[in-house]
């Protein structure tokens, strides 16, 4: 099974078979499951999906 990475929202392991989304944000990247990434922004709008693309690529880094 192959994995993008880390969901920057749930914190689960996204599978390349699942629906997914991989936004580049100032030079790093983060990666959503599809429903996380619109539930998110439904909830909380486009800022809360910016910092969430920032803290994933962060925490993927220091790893």
């Amino acid at each position: 099974m192959l994995y993008q990475g880390d969901c920057g929202r749930c914190g689960r392991k996204v599978r390349t078979d699942e629906n997914y989304l991989k936004a580049h944000l100032w030079a790093s990247t983060a990666v959503f499951h599809w429903s996380c990434f619109t539930t998110l922004m439904k909830e909380h709008g486009e800022q809360a999906a910016e910092d969430a693309a920032w803290k994933a690529s962060r925490v993927t880094r220091e790893q």
